[in-house]
């Protein structure tokens, strides 16, 4: 009997850390994933669904403020293998792209806040797109309310084709943003 639940325990333990190559931080789970960054100052709740056996980032949603920026952190190797996990496009060069940018306070080392990213996506029109943001936070706004759907072409795919990305304001004279960026 001892066996045969040692081997089930060690079973069920072999098979998570197949799905998931970061073992020391929280990865997603099926359903709502809230984690709170920047210091304290960003709360973030990710939605996530299978999509051929894995997790997959569906739609977040949350607030920054002020004191969230610049309280981010980096992708670690981890992150990358994690995203390189995802992307199904048969390239595996994708950037390991924070849902939450660091400069905003998204963790990069936090798979639940990565999705693989079009690298030249990443580092241009999304990057400028979440620097609108940051000055928007520098310049007098009081809380950031963000929002992003990713679109998949079948629940067979673990990489979004495209992300809707929306931002809103509390205080300060910054307008509503809104933008859909390809992820292909």
């Amino acid at each position: 009997m001892f066996w045969g639940l040692f081997f089930i325990a060690l079973q069920f333990t072999v098979s998570l850390s197949s799905e998931c190559v970061c073992t020391t931080v929280p990865c997603p789970v099926e359903g709502n994933n809230t984690v709170i960054m920047g210091n304290g100052n960003a709360n973030i709740e990710y939605v996530y669904a299978i999509h051929n056996n894995h997790e997959v980032v569906i739609s977040a949603s949350g607030t920054i403020s002020p004191g969230s920026l610049d309280h981010g952190t980096e992708t670690t190797s981890c992150t990358q293998k994690y995203s390189r996990m995802l992307e199904d496009d048969g390239n595996q060069n994708c950037d390991a792209g924070h849902i939450l940018a660091n400069r905003l306070g998204g963790y990069g080392n936090t798979p639940i806040n990565i999705f693989p990213q079009n690298a030249s996506s990443n580092r241009g029109p999304y990057a400028q797109f979440e620097g609108n943001i940051y000055d928007c936070m520098k310049t007098g706004a009081s809380i950031g309310y963000l929002s992003w759907v990713f679109y998949y072409e079948s629940v067979d795919h673990t990489q979004p084709y495209s992300v809707l990305y929306n931002a809103n304001f509390e205080g300060g004279t910054c307008k509503s943003l809104r933008s859909q960026f390809e992820n292909s």
